[in-house]
């Protein structure tokens, strides 16, 4: 059995933006593998991410992404490392080097007029995170780019998510996680059981702080504290820049995971999509205008010779003006993907600031959820009876409504009135 103490070092005593379950299933996989100790067991596995879901068809690019219908799109899966790619027992290792290069090849490709980050990742190491979450956000404005979770995208992985300039989340999958995690194994007591004892020789007060083979002294946790805390202050902060929420409101979420829409509210995603139709719509949006054919010169009598030079002239001109088209192109979609998000998140927070959605939080999120404006939503909330009354009616009773005969029905109690209200808000948006 091939023992990994090299791995050690990066999951033991070292600052991690990565889910604590799945790092628990990679120490787990590993085992005592990771230190050198046969037969130490550590807490239970889950298994690997699965395959990204999408049934498109793709053409792979030498540069390390896919090309669909002019959309790059850049697998995410697997925790994820400052450098290297390879396997390990519980789960795939993915460096964000590798990322940042296929993200830079798709970015200078022609053949890309957007980028997709696919995600299915626990997140990783901190060390490269803030690098490549910064290098996708410069490139807001040269090219559409968005982020969908495929599975999960947390910590690490939702630091690039946040990053792009849209985030969607397929319906199951899970986003969030804003949070710094470390681990500390002490064996001083399973050795001693073994009979063995580790003596360090060492110069410099803190060589060996945080070592495995003795408990965690009170002074060093503190610093080791320390260090956490102003890593969690960085990823809050980018985080917040990356979407345009209050530093506050990612505080707020205390590095919790949402399921699908119930991100929705906290700002973290934008909206809720599968795979193939995140890519489907993107196509949709970049797919380039038809090329204007070059006006011919007129030809001139008397004039019989071709002179390159007055012909190089206008050709580089109509290339940079090409070019210039193209970027401003691009630029226009990115900031209509701004411009939407930021409409979605004004949406949201009107529907959340109504005066009864904290009375009806679950009436809230879904009004959220099924894309009724903050209109409708208000309409419907205004109307909804008091929390007593419809504690067990939830927002299938609200919406049952929604064949337009029942609007012509005498309402008999409040949880009535309130369906036929909702029937006749959007029965009157879908004709406006």
């Amino acid at each position: 059995m091939s023992a990994y103490p090299h791995l050690a070092a990066r999951l033991f005593n070292t600052p991690l933006m990565v889910l604590p379950a799945k790092l628990d299933a990679i120490i787990a996989g590993l085992g005592g593998r990771l230190l050198g100790v046969d037969g130490l067991t550590l807490p239970a596995a889950q298994s690997a991410a699965p395959e990204m879901l999408s049934t498109r068809r793709s053409e792979q690019h030498p540069g390390g992404w896919r090309l669909d219908n002019g959309v790059a799109v850049i697998d995410v899966r697997g925790a994820l490392v400052h450098r290297s790619r390879l396997e390990a027992d519980s789960t795939s290792l993915l460096g964000y080097d590798t990322i940042a290069a296929a993200f830079q090849s798709a970015l200078s490709s022609d053949d890309a007029r957007a980028i997709a980050l696919v995600i299915d990742s626990p997140g990783g190491e901190v060390q490269g995170a803030f690098e490549l979450a910064s290098r996708i956000h410069a490139a807001r404005g040269q090219k559409p780019v968005i982020a969908i979770a495929d599975g999960m995208a947390a910590s690490a992985a939702y630091l690039i998510a946040s990053a792009a300039d849209e985030v969607l989340a397929t319906p199951t999958s899970y986003t969030g996680s804003v949070g710094i995690v470390m681990r500390h194994v002490d064996m001083s007591r399973a050795l001693s059981k073994e009979g063995l004892q580790v003596t360090h020789i060492f110069a410099g007060a803190h060589k060996v702080d945080g070592n495995p083979y003795e408990p965690l002294p009170g002074n060093v946790r503190h610093a080791l504290q320390a260090d956490i805390d102003d890593l969690y202050g960085d990823f809050v902060q980018a985080v917040a820049l990356h979407r345009g929420l209050p530093e506050h409101a990612v505080r707020d979420t205390q590095a919790q995971v949402y399921r699908g829409a119930a991100a929705l509210p906290t700002g973290l995603i934008d909206r809720i999509s599968t795979v193939d139709d995140a890519i489907a719509q993107l196509a949709a949006l970049v797919a380039a205008p038809a090329p204007k054919k070059a006006m011919a010169a007129p030809n001139r009598k008397g004039n019989t010779m071709t002179h390159p030079e007055a012909t190089a002239a206008p050709a580089a001109q109509e290339q940079a003006l090409q070019a210039a088209r193209e970027q401003g192109h691009a630029a226009g979609l990115s900031e209509g993907i701004r411009q939407g998000t930021q409409a979605e998140r004004e949406r949201t927070a009107a529907i959340l600031g109504h005066e009864r959605a904290a009375a009806c939080p679950d009436l809230a999120r879904q009004c959220i959820a099924t894309g009724l404006t903050a209109e409708q939503a208000s309409a419907i909330l205004g109307a909804a009876p008091a929390p007593a009354a419809t504690a067990s009616a939830g927002f299938a009773q609200h919406m049952a409504a929604l064949n337009p005969a029942v609007s012509g029905i005498e309402a008999s109690s409040p949880a009535d009135e309130t369906a036929a209200l909702a029937a006749q808000v959007l029965q009157h948006a879908r004709h406006a």
